[in-house]
């Protein structure tokens, strides 16, 4: 399959560059994840606490394929999202949830 000219700028911008001079050497790495909307795994957390309250942490994360830090910290992001109980016996509630 020929590369095209968009493609080839794309594969290009993407590649490492390397920097040196007489004292240092460095390199630039772009950052991939960058265009990665992160509102999607937003709504899919959301999603999967609707299916079921009682969901854990590290089964949400096993689910949607990312660590469960990740899932932590995108529902401490999240206002409409709070954890009602303790431990085992507690449950997930979403604010929007409760107005319909």
């Amino acid at each position: 399959m020929p590369v095209t000219c968009k493609s080839a700028l794309i594969c290009e911008s993407k590649r490492p560059r390397f920097r040196s001079d007489r004292y240092q050497f460095t390199v630039v790495m772009p950052n991939l994840n960058y265009d990665v909307p992160q509102d999607k795994l937003n709504c899919k957390i959301m999603d999967l606490i609707r299916k079921d309250s009682k969901v854990s942490t590290e089964k949400r994360a096993l689910a949607l394929g990312v660590s469960s830090k990740t899932i932590k910290r995108h529902i401490k992001e999240m206002d409409n999202v709070s954890y009602i109980g303790r431990g085992f016996s507690g449950h997930w509630e979403i604010a929007d949830d409760k107005k319909r």
